[in-house]
């Protein structure tokens, strides 16, 4: 009996003991945060979380993008209302949410007017479209022109490239890649891909963050002259100036910024070159 008295009161303590700790066996339920883009052209990934109940989720949009837009805050329905701002925290209920990221429009350009890169707009197709989505075209500015530049790959078809709108970004990566892959040894230079026309405007940098230039197209560097040069605007000399459109194995596209003729010429002629972005 004394026995049987000592296992009932060592049980009773050992309940005591986990009770007063903490350590009891049943877990806090767990539920999922997941976070939704909320738009098709908007890019990136959000893990979910996976917390307790009363616990807090960290809201944050970092891994989600739009070109153009800027990021609101986080609603509970698609058409919602935002109630949670970016970095703030969401304190889990009893049942798995979904958290919708909400957009704000971006700034609206005109022609010639200043860009968000320090350049000149000198396109705007009316709405962003594409992948990566895109709406503005946007000239650097004229003292990162470079003058007397070789196009490269003389005697060699990359081909692939475009002569159209929204085709100067793709071209430059065509010939960038090629450059990087091949030796060039265009007629009257030294090899060095450095000094190429659209490898420079590829590794160009301005504001010390924008890194997205490119060598336009044919019909790119034609919206440049008819919608900057001939408005007086963007410091354009009245002279040749490379597009990124090859013409064939020993020529390139070109336009003359004194007339605005386009034509092709071969691709070790010294042309100037002006970089510009699409967002």
């Amino acid at each position: 009996m004394f026995k049987k008295r000592n296992l009932i009161f060592l049980s009773l303590l050992i309940l005591g003991v986990f009770l007063i700790s903490g350590c009891w066996l049943i877990s806090t339920p767990t539920y999922t945060v997941t976070f939704n883009k909320n738009d098709t052209a908007a890019t990136g990934t959000m893990t979910d979380q996976t917390i307790a109940s009363g616990s807090s989720a960290n809201l944050t949009a970092y891994a989600f993008t739009k070109t153009g837009w800027k990021f609101a805050g986080w609603a509970t329905t698609p058409g919602g209302t935002v109630l949670y701002a970016d970095g703030a925290s969401y304190t889990m209920g009893v049942a798995n949410v979904i958290l919708y990221a909400k957009w704000t429009p971006p700034t609206t350009y005109s022609l010639c007017d200043i860009g968000p890169a320090g350049g000149l707009i000198f396109y705007d197709k009316g709405s962003y479209s594409g992948n990566p989505s895109w709406r503005y075209l946007e000239a650097a500015p004229a003292t990162t022109e470079w003058t007397y530049k070789q196009w490269g790959s003389y005697g060699t078809l990359i081909g692939g490239t475009g002569t159209e709108i929204g085709t100067g970004q793709s071209n430059t990566i065509i010939i960038v890649t090629w450059l990087n892959n091949n030796t060039d040894d265009t007629y009257g230079d030294v090899t060095n891909k450095a000094q190429r026309a659209t490898y420079l405007c590829n590794e160009l940098t301005t504001e010390g963050v924008y890194s997205d230039w490119f060598l336009p197209s044919k019909d790119e560097l034609n919206l440049m002259y008819e919608n900057l040069k001939v408005a007086g605007v963007g410091g354009f000399a009245d002279n040749y100036f490379w597009s990124s459109s090859e013409y064939g194995t020993l020529d390139a596209w070109y336009q003359d910024f004194y007339d605005g003729a386009q034509g092709e010429d071969y691709k070790y002629a010294t042309y100037r070159v002006r970089a510009v972005r699409a967002f």
